[in-house]
């Protein structure tokens, strides 16, 4: 699971996804991805550049940090190759995403930090999504989940609600979810995927939330969001928190103060 969103104060829209597959799956996937990334780092060897210590999905779409040297049909090619590593190894891809400039305007009080308030709301969103979809098929039925996320600030944010989720009878999923765990890239290769595709989602939700936005005047999913989600092994979900599902929580919340205590002091809102 990764996040990703824009650099504004408040940010326009902050995006959180999940990649979800067997266990056995995952080390097939790894494989896959690092011998790509070695297969590039032998070739930049060789020609005396930069190599790369990892995939990392805003420095190569902006030509920065260790892709400052890259051009644009080199970036293709290498990115052709990781999407054919989601094609031999089937993951169920989860998304959510929210506009945290209209968060505020709706919820003031969640000014001091949005960030927080969205990681801990989408958290629960997803785990729900993931519930009513991959754990529901047949071949994950009888299956329990441990989630793994890169860690940063909202740790602590992020197991408190996630255990308060665990605790709520009302959360029909709760017994198939085991754990929550912060990674570092360094010793998770999974999270390279994840960042991948939270970069890819988050480019989608600015296209669908900020109208004055690069990705809304091209009117388009992006080419490398369309090719990962047409494959056959990639069972794709995503959805998008509006105004007016912003203005349903408000109500929720104002309805029922034990629910927004829990969720404020999850977020770290006082």
């Amino acid at each position: 699971m990764d996040e990703s969103y824009d650099g504004s104060a408040v940010p326009k829209v902050f995006s959180l996804s999940c990649l979800v597959s067997h266990v056995s799956m995952w080390v097939y996937f790894e494989w896959g991805w690092l011998k790509v990334l070695e297969d590039k780092n032998r070739e930049l060897r060789i020609k005396d550049r930069k190599e790369l210590s990892r995939f990392h999905a805003k420095e190569i779409n902006n030509f920065q940090g260790e892709y400052e040297d890259w051009t644009s049909d080199e970036r293709l090619d290498f990115c052709a190759k990781l999407t054919e590593v989601f094609k031999r190894n089937p993951v169920h891809i989860h998304g959510w995403d929210m506009p945290l400039q209209i968060l505020v305007e709706e919820i003031p009080e969640t000014r001091p930090n949005p960030i927080g308030f969205a990681y801990v709301v989408l958290l629960g969103e997803l785990m729900q999504q993931i519930g009513e979809t991959t754990l529901s098929l047949p071949s994950y039925r009888q299956d329990l989940i441990s989630l793994h996320h890169d860690a940063c600030k909202h740790d602590a944010s992020l197991l408190e609600w996630f255990n308060l989720l665990l605790e709520d009878k009302s959360f029909r999923f709760r017994e198939r979810y085991v754990s929550i765990t912060p990674e570092h890239w360094q010793s998770c290769v999974s999270l390279q995927p994840a960042d991948l595709v939270a970069y890819e989602n988050f480019k989608e939700g600015m296209r669908f939330h900020v109208k004055d936005s690069k990705e809304a005047k091209r009117n388009r999913m992006r080419k490398s969001l369309e090719a990962l989600i047409n494959l056959d092994s990639i069972s794709g979900r995503a959805r998008a928190y509006t105004r007016e599902m912003i203005q349903a929580l408000k109500k929720k919340l104002d309805k029922d103060s034990e629910t927004k205590q829990a969720l404020f002091k999850a977020a770290r809102i006082r």
